[in-house]
């Protein structure tokens, strides 16, 4: 059984307009997606801005409402509010926000913060509070005297620590990491990356992974998901995608990673033309006529491919 299941997710958002202010559209953030994270895995949720991917994380934990679909915690739905409390879900999925400056309250003390999430799920005496506060401050490295202090008198690296103690407080069995580093220089994000990975390792923790960045996916997960316009267009492991990209998304994103190799960056400029020019050109054997990616299909047993069913046919063979 798995630890987290996805199944035909769909997250819309109503436009409005007029006098009335009557919905005249809708917003598709998310179009009817399905996916699998296991117990101890890490699953990558890559795409550009507006992909979906955030409201797909911030659905899961419950900051956003399901439009259509199911989200199924250890086997037990978790879709609705009533379905969560009943479960203690929140207190077993945990977030990892992006901007580490304001997702801290500017007005709280670092040790009220990490303390909050236990006050909320635990009963325990202010003795007992303040010693695990200090046991998680020194799990993410750093002093007792950080209690004290207000947000604003750490870096971003640290700040961002200080959200993954908050996270691990009441020893989650998923996190979802919105993207996590990238508002953190290149040289920090790989020391909190390396810190998410050992924490991973000691307490078990699943991740959601969401980033635009497949450099930084291909660091931390095992699985990958690639979303395009709110569907998932390509799932597999690793390999499958890094060493064979189908969907010619996956390609544009893949081809998009700058090349360190001076003698080889022609050749990926090159490479990134020619994506391009298909991209272009060959979109109807991609996306449906209004744009929308084909339902996703198993071209093995590990990838699958949002791709007509004669077009898998052709792969396989």
């Amino acid at each position: 059984m798995s630890l987290i299941e996805v199944q035909d997710l769909a997250v819309y958002y109503p436009l409005r307009a007029g006098f009335w202010n009557r919905i005249v559209d809708t917003v598709q953030a998310v179009d009817g997606i399905s996916f699998q994270i296991e117990s101890g895995e890490s699953f990558g949720l890559v795409g550009e801005s507006g992909s979906g991917k955030s409201t797909t994380g911030k659905t899961i934990v419950g900051l956003e409402t399901a439009t259509r679909g199911q989200i199924l915690y250890q086997g037990q739905a978790v879709t609705q509010a009533k379905q969560r409390r009943q479960l203690n879900y929140n207190r077993e999925v945990q977030m990892i926000f992006q901007d580490s400056l304001s997702s801290l309250n500017p007005q709280k003390r670092i040790g009220e913060i990490i303390a909050e999430p236990l006050r909320n799920f635990s009963q325990l005496s202010q003795e007992e509070e303040k010693l695990r506060v200090l046991q998680l401050l020194e799990t993410v490295g750093l002093s007792a005297t950080a209690l004290y202090k207000y947000p604003h008198q750490f870096s971003g690296g640290q700040r961002q620590r200080i959200g993954i103690a908050r996270a691990v407080a009441t020893h989650p069995k998923l996190i979802i990491a919105d993207e996590p580093v990238s508002a953190l220089d290149l040289s920090v994000q790989a020391q909190v990356l390396n810190f998410m990975k050992k924490i991973q390792q000691e307490l078990q923790i699943s991740y959601l992974f969401i980033s635009h960045d497949l450099g930084v996916v291909r660091h931390m997960c095992q699985k990958i998901g690639i979303m395009h316009r709110g569907r998932l267009v390509e799932v597999g492991t690793r390999e499958d995608i890094y060493q064979h990209p189908q969907h010619i998304y996956t390609q544009r994103l893949l081809a998009a990673i700058p090349e360190i190799n001076v003698a080889q960056r022609a050749a990926q400029q090159e490479r990134r033309r020619k994506i391009e020019r298909i991209y272009q050109e060959q979109q109807a054997q991609y996306y449906d006529p209004e744009g929308r990616a084909f339902d996703l299909q198993p071209l093995t047993s590990t990838h699958w491919v949002a791709l007509p069913t004669t077009k898998i046919q052709q792969l396989g063979n």
